[in-house]
């Protein structure tokens, strides 16, 4: 059995993550500025093509998941792997809610003649709902976020070695075909 994830998967993971993080902070950012600022303007030209990649990474991710191997199963207990389980499902979820209500923002009002330009003015978003659900799962993510993280953090400090399962670089352990280990790792 695998012991880490595939290159693919941990590039794609450390990518979401950067995506996730940037995207988070340049949206409180850009809130925060006067809707005339050349700023806030270059943070939602930004915000939106990220946005759009990351949407894009988080389908990658699922394929590359369903289609390839994973490494064995930590060793938890029922109900913990049932959390774990729950944590990772939310955090898909959350990120196609996140994208569908950027999508629904951006078509419910004057967003797509901003980011081109045509206005130079940010249109007032907070009246719409779908805005006010993009700010709530943004909020929700990262809470997900939290947990995830601090779940990695919790088995590491136990001694089970799942941080060295998503570090890029290492090698993966030889195919069950390949005694030798002679094989490049996919």
């Amino acid at each position: 059995m695998i012991e880490r994830w595939s290159n693919a998967s941990v590039a794609l993971h450390w990518m979401t993550a950067a995506l996730v993080a940037g995207l988070a902070a340049a949206g409180f950012v850009m809130s925060d500025l006067p809707a005339d600022a050349n700023l806030r303007q270059l943070l939602a030209r930004s915000h939106t093509i990220f946005g759009i990649l990351l949407m894009v990474l988080t389908v990658a991710r699922l394929v590359v998941r369903w289609r390839g191997r994973s490494p064995a199963p930590l060793p938890l207990a029922p109900l913990h792997r049932r959390g774990v389980d729950v944590v990772h499902g939310l955090i898909y979820v959350v990120l196609f809610g996140l994208g569908a209500s950027g999508v629904a923002t951006a078509a419910g009002s004057a967003w797509p003649a901003y980011v081109s330009g045509e206005l130079a003015s940010a249109p007032a978003l907070e009246q719409l709902a779908s805005r006010k659900v993009h700010e709530v799962l943004v909020l929700t993510l990262l809470g997900l976020v939290g947990l995830h993280v601090g779940g990695v953090l919790i088995q590491q400090l136990r001694g089970v070695p799942v941080v060295a399962r998503m570090l890029p670089g290492k090698k993966r352990s030889p195919k069950p075909t390949d005694p030798v280990g002679l094989r490049e790792p996919g």
